[in-house]
């Protein structure tokens, strides 16, 4: 069975189309979260997961998007929360607040469990290196899979494996093209992918509707390299 996973959407429709064209056939589609916030195209996003059967669980964003947290007033401007409140209908603002905050399934002898940020919460930052991963100690042929960093990451946590797909939508590993990737629960494999799509399109028009020159600017950060003379 292929599972395709994908998180940290963020209204960025350009970024999904090029997703889901990129996979091709799948038996699922998982996400951990953050369809809405930063970027216009949030009833469109919301509309095609669900149109797809998308398994989702609630991310940060979308517990601000139903006013179950309350939005931090610096960044008001920059997470567009109250723009997304306006760009959603009742409807679509009902499906969010009725995501659940974890998923588990099991497939081919692998149990898999979706959280958003952590197992304990919407909001903890894990990679590599942190800490709080030593709390996480997973059974054999268990998988957990994460967004909230937007940094792709597979680690070993226990006898089991932590998973971020990395973000489709805003990308902060230096690499503008959009993450995800596929589990193949039968081998156990999974595969980490990467698809670009036109940001510096997506970006100029950001720029037309007056966005966030923060929230423009992480679409398009590249990591440069310099040769040796």
């Amino acid at each position: 069975m292929r599972i395709a996973v994908l998180s940290d959407i963020h209204g960025n429709l350009p970024a999904l189309e090029a997703v889901l064209a990129d996979m091709g056939s799948v038996d699922a589609l998982l996400c951990c979260g953050d369809l809405v916030g930063y970027y216009p195209d949030v009833a469109e996003v919301v509309e095609r997961l669900r149109g797809l059967g998308a398994r989702t669980v609630r991310g940060n964003h979308e517990l601000m998007a139903i006013g179950a947290v309350a939005v931090p007033p610096e960044r008001t401007g920059y997470y567009r929360i109250d723009w997304t409140r306006r760009a959603l209908s009742g409807e679509q603002l009902a499906w969010l607040a009725a995501l659940p905050p974890a998923l588990e399934l099991a497939r081919d002898g692998l149990a898999i469990a979706v959280r958003h940020a952590s197992p304990w919460d919407e909001e903890t930052y894990l990679y590599p290196d942190s800490p709080a991963l030593q709390a996480v100690a997973l059974a054999e042929r268990r998988w957990l899979f994460l967004g909230h960093t937007h940094y792709p990451m597979y680690v070993r946590c226990g006898r089991g494996v932590v998973v971020n797909p990395g973000s489709v939508g805003q990308p902060r590993d230096w690499n503008p093209r959009a993450a995800y990737g596929v589990l193949d629960t039968a081998t156990g494999r999974w595969e980490q992918c990467r698809v670009g799509y036109d940001h510096r399109a997506y970006q100029r028009r950001l720029e037309r509707l007056k966005f966030d020159p923060r929230a423009i600017a992480l679409l398009g950060r590249e990591r440069v390299t310099y040769g040796v003379q």
